[in-house]
């Protein structure tokens, strides 16, 4: 008799089903986390997040839906950004240190290829007041890799943020003069939640038979809500009653829910005369790319040609200790995390008609409170990042006959050092660490951009 074609070795099943739900890739910053650590866009890249809350271009769907309804204009706007990361850990030696070539622990690089789009919105609805629709999508190295997990433990030691999910997809609404002067805004961004169960028969060899693989994924919602106040309008209507100039001053309230992409995986051996029914189970849950609540509050003032910004983010990464205290590649690092507060600072410069010059600051502690973490050995450390960038309009673009815009950015993040301690339950020296490594980094982002206005 033919032997069986179906007959096969379970440590094969067991990668192909491990690698497909959990790449252990090296750390990359994809579209789905890029929105948070570098920006969506160029304007949002060269001025460090400082006007986020308030540029309404189709990338405001994701920061502040509310920023659509701060202009009547449509847009259909490509993006296409590049990151490159030189993530370090430099050893100062240990009981048992690690033989390394070098210091550099990651220096991959980001390709993201975003589309935005905006519209307003007429004869949906009874209301007078201006509606606007914002979409935006995303992927990391041009689609060649749409959903990739990741979620290992570490020896060398691996850096907590700048993980890569390149999927990235949101959308949301906004409306004008909800009340004078108040303009409202809602969206969501998506999220995947992927199962995968695996029954099989198999004997010491490892041999399988009878095997029975499922996957599925379902989509979640993480929204987004966004408030923006024209102070002149509200108070004084068309006339000007506020000192200073202050009758166009703006303020913009937004929050972003928590989001993150979630796996499980349920596995059932059963080893004839050695592991009888209902067999051997083993089950794995953990997740990937986690963005915190975020809760922030800005101000934008005009000055002559100049347009300044200042504002003030809350990141709620405390609760990100919950979710890995039921993760079962985490769990037993005991993380703990602190909510962070992230200042921001922009100014523009209408150069031209046809040009705007762009440039911001922004600081960011590391939420990470402690400084080892058993078997993942995570690392962060705070950050400073500036940007500047520049616009250039063409009001009435060849053949299209329509205002065309291009633009371009360019950021720097300097990862400040952070000394960290390396422990794994397998190490001789167990509990205490092994090695002390000290991380830094920096990051170079380019992001360039057409958009139709219409």
């Amino acid at each position: 008799m033919m032997p069986s074609t179906k007959t096969k070795r379970l440590p094969l099943i067991a990668v192909i089903c491990g690698t497909a739900l959990l790449s252990p890739s090296l750390t990359i910053a994809g579209a789905g986390d890029g929105a948070s650590n570098y920006g969506l866009g160029p304007m949002n890249v060269g001025s460090a997040l400082a006007f986020s809350p308030f540029t309404s271009n189709s990338w405001s769907v994701y920061y502040n839906p509310a920023a659509m309804a701060r202009s009547e204009e449509g847009e259909l706007s490509i993006v296409a950004q590049y990151g490159d990361q030189e993530l370090r850990g430099k050893s100062l030696g240990g009981s048992a240190p690690l033989d390394r070539e070098n210091d550099v622990l990651s220096d991959s690089s980001s390709e993201l290829l975003l589309i935005g789009f905006k519209s307003r919105i007429a004869g949906i609805s009874s209301t007078k007041r201006p509606i606007y629709f914002g979409l935006n999508v995303g992927t990391d190295e041009y689609t060649s890799n749409l959903l990739p997990y990741q979620a290992n433990t570490s020896q060398e030691g691996q850096f907590l943020r700048y993980e890569s999910q390149p999927l990235y997809l949101a959308f949301g609404g906004a409306v004008s003069n909800i009340i004078r002067g108040v303009d409202v805004g809602a969206s969501a961004r998506l999220t995947l939640e992927a199962k995968a169960k695996l029954e099989t028969v198999s004997d010491l060899g490892g041999n399988t038979d009878s095997e029975n693989l499922s996957l599925e994924a379902s989509p979640s919602l993480s929204p987004a809500l966004g408030i923006n106040i024209r102070s002149g309008e509200m108070f004084c209507g068309s006339s000007e009653c506020m000192p200073f100039g202050m009758d166009k001053l703006e303020v913009a309230l937004f929050w972003r829910d928590e989001s993150s992409y979630e796996v499980s995986v349920d596995a059932n051996v059963v080893v004839p005369g050695v592991i009888p029914e209902p067999g051997l189970s083993l089950a794995l849950s953990t997740i990937d790319t986690y963005q915190p609540e975020v809760l922030g509050a800005a101000l934008l003032l005009p000055v002559g040609k100049f347009e300044l910004t200042a504002g003030i983010e809350q990141h709620k990464w405390s609760a990100l200790e919950r979710e890995f205290a039921s993760d079962t590649i985490r769990d037993q690092a005991n993380l703990a995390f602190d909510d962070i507060t992230i200042p921001r600072i922009g100014v523009s410069y209408q150069w031209s008609e046809s040009m705007k010059l762009f440039a911001g600051a922004a600081l960011e502690d590391s939420p990470l409170k402690s400084n080892r973490s058993q078997d993942v050995n995570y690392l962060d450390t705070d950050k400073k990042i500036f940007g500047l960038g520049a616009s250039y309009r063409l009001a009435n673009a060849p053949v299209l006959h329509m205002p065309l815009e291009l633009a371009f950015a360019y950021q720097y993040q300097m990862l400040d050092e952070a000394d960290f301690e390396l422990t794994s339950i397998n190490s001789p020296s167990n509990p205490n660490s092994y090695e002390t490594l000290r991380a830094d980094g920096e990051i170079q982002v380019f992001s360039s951009s057409l958009s139709l206005k219409f």
